[in-house]
């Protein structure tokens, strides 16, 4: 029975020591860099035993310490490379446990108001401002030729085109895909016409370097010429087109409602328009207006005659009805003829 209330007692004692080490505080916090601190408070010792502190996955400033009669205090390490978690500890030297106090903390967290200061080293900004290609197209898509031959270290460039092409498109690329272009304003305008048309594209480079390339697109002149070479009327077999000449008689049958034309510019450029030509009758007028491509015009007037197909002279009816007259007639104009000779010979 002794012995059983002697281990009780001793029972009671360690449940006693275990209220003591639970509630005993430690906590490990984060300080700069790979640097963390293991602190504890509250802590009980047996003066008959040895006490170490510890902590694993990390290396302790001093090694590992005798902390024995240290109630409170702190402790700082660095955790080893690779490491995902630190614990810290204080035990019995002999026993290697019961713990007094542990904390355990995960690497890349932090128990503490802290902020790192990070440095983010940037690669040099690029002075790269070359153009890598330029085309120049026509709205129909047709490519512009450039002189010279396009060249990364050119700067400047001719080029020609027809009076009939009114705006172009520049395509470029850069070198460097962190550089921009920007096209002069002009360079989305009509080009004008019998001029030369400076486009200016500047390049910028991702640091601000600029360097600027120039086209020179010269527009030919636009034409003038507002006449026509071709004027055929189907209803009009004897009519004739004649140079400088504008308005013209045009004799057609009565039946005739409209003209059936076929015309042609002298210059590709110029368009015409036609007005009047329906429901004709005696006195209309056709007008054919043509308009160069400079804005020139000139008009050409068809006044219309119209010829009734069913109306013939008395005379011409009898002589269809009995060719004898025909014979007639022609005897008396002989004779008539014949009579007036006689006379200026005597």
């Amino acid at each position: 029975m002794k012995k059983f209330l002697n281990s009780l007692i001793i029972i009671i004692i360690f449940m006693f020591i275990g209220v003591i080490i639970v509630n005993a505080k430690a906590s490990i916090t984060k300080g700069n860099g790979n640097n963390y601190t293991f602190s504890w408070s509250d802590l009980t010792f047996d003066s008959n035993n040895d006490y170490k502190l510890t902590c694993t996955n990390a290396q302790i400033n001093g090694g590992d310490l005798d902390v024995k009669n240290h109630s409170t205090g702190s402790v700082s390490f660095s955790a080893n490379s690779g490491a995902t978690s630190v614990t810290c500890k204080i035990y019995k030297d002999d026993e290697g446990n019961p713990e007094l106090a542990s904390a355990t903390i995960t690497i890349g967290t932090t128990t503490a108001s802290t902020t790192a200061a990070t440095t983010t080293t940037q690669a040099p900004k690029s002075n790269n401002a070359n153009l890598k290609t330029l085309v120049v197209k026509t709205s129909d898509d047709s490519i512009v030729e450039l002189t010279p031959k396009f060249d990364t270290s050119v700067t400047e460039y001719n080029a020609t085109v027809p009076s009939n092409v009114k705006t172009i498109n520049i395509e470029t690329t850069m070198e460097d895909s962190h550089a921009t272009a920007v096209l002069s304003k002009n360079a989305t305008e009509e080009l004008k016409a019998g001029e030369n048309n400076k486009i200016i594209i500047t390049v910028t480079a991702e640091d601000g370097t600029k360097r600027a390339y120039t086209l020179n697109i010269k527009r030919e002149a636009l034409t003038a010429d507002a006449t026509l070479r071709t004027l055929i009327i189907k209803e009009a077999k004897n009519f004739k087109l004649v140079d400088d000449k504008y308005t013209y008689k045009v004799k057609v049958n009565n039946n005739v409602k409209a003209l059936t034309l076929d015309i042609e510019t002298t210059d590709d450029n110029a368009i015409y328009e036609i007005e009047g030509n329906e429901d004709l009758k005696d006195g209309s007028v056709v007008k054919i207006t043509v308009t160069a491509e400079d804005g020139t015009k000139k008009v050409y007037t068809l006044n219309i005659s119209k010829v009734s197909t069913t109306t013939k002279s008395k005379v011409n009816v009898e002589a269809e009805k009995n060719p004898l007259i025909i014979m007639g007639l022609s005897i008396i104009a002989f004779g008539l003829i014949g009579g007036i000779i006689y006379v200026i010979k005597k």
